[in-house]
């Protein structure tokens, strides 16, 4: 009876250890297909006709021009790749934009610069880009990416380093532009606080006369209240030239005047970008994307 029993211990063991194997190989098998389909079958549809697309498209402003950068696709029959794009005016969200053709390359191309599409009338719009590899087969792939045109200030931030809600020495105010301009790299710099809510960066009335209408070099910031006025003569800056392009400007002199609200800049139409081929000047119409805002406060 012992015996017995242990045969059909032993038959079972049999039994599900085989089963276990034609289990595991069925696994084995289905996962090699997957994985080997399309170099066991390169002749097929799929294999023949897939390609990727081209990835780490860049686009950047040099003036009126936009340089761009990727890297091609190679998977596949790439045979060729089309550089669509379109003026989104003051739309940065690429979305739903209708692109046209810009130009036509080669399958290896890895480089693009567009001269055609800023102008003075276009500064500070958005442009969206469209890059896509292309072959005989119905298959395509596409990368996209936007930019602003012209030279645009794209952030201003203010820093206090004193009291807070009062505009001393010492305190920064830093401007971020979307391309190298041609500010000198240091300097000095006149700023005027003018009550009732006006600062001129790079004032070009001389002494310690400060008014709201006085010109200026760089910009002003309004939108805000201010205490009373003070002159900040000698101010510093220093500007960098690699990205993200700015100029920091600290106070130094004068006195302190109270301050708060919301500032908005609007920056001198005399800066020009650093790119003297297709050179371009700066932004300075009233929408949003030309005239930054910051809730930071002195």
């Amino acid at each position: 009876m012992i015996q017995k029993a242990l045969r059909q211990a032993a038959l079972a063991l049999v039994t599900l250890s085989a089963t276990a194997l034609v289990l595991s190989a069925g696994v084995v098998g289905s996962t090699s297909a997957v994985f080997n389909g399309e170099t066991q079958n390169a002749g097929s549809t799929f294999a023949g006709g897939w390609i990727d697309p081209p990835t780490s498209l860049t686009a950047t402003a040099s003036g009126y021009t936009v340089n761009l950068g990727w890297t091609a696709g190679t998977h596949g029959p790439v045979t060729g790749q089309q550089l669509n794009g379109v003026d989104n005016s003051t739309n940065a969200n690429c979305i739903g934009a209708v692109l046209g053709p810009v130009t036509t390359l080669g399958a290896a191309a890895t480089a693009y610069a567009d001269s055609a599409e800023g102008s003075l009338a276009t500064d500070g719009d958005w442009f969206c880009y469209q890059l896509v590899s292309t072959s005989a087969s119905s298959w395509t792939a596409q990368a996209t990416q936007q930019l602003q045109l012209g030279l645009v200030t794209t952030r201003i931030a203010i820093a206090n380093v004193g009291t807070s809600g009062t505009i001393n020495a010492n305190d920064t105010i830093t401007l971020t532009f979307n391309q190298q301009t041609n500010l000198a790299a240091s300097g000095t710099t006149k700023v005027c606080v003018v009550s009732p809510g006006t600062i001129i960066i790079g004032d070009t009335a001389g002494g310690n006369s400060c008014a709201s209408n006085n010109g200026y070099t760089v910009g002003t910031i309004t939108g805000v209240t201010i205490g009373g006025n003070q002159v900040y003569r000698n101010s510093t800056f220093t500007t960098t030239s690699v990205s993200p392009y700015t100029m920091t400007i600290t106070l130094v002199g004068g006195g302190t005047t109270t301050y708060s609200g919301t500032a908005t800049f609007t920056p001198s139409a005399t800066l020009k970008s650093a790119a003297t081929l297709n050179q371009a000047t700066m932004c300075t119409t009233s929408a949003s994307t030309c005239r930054p805002t910051t809730t930071t406060q002195f």
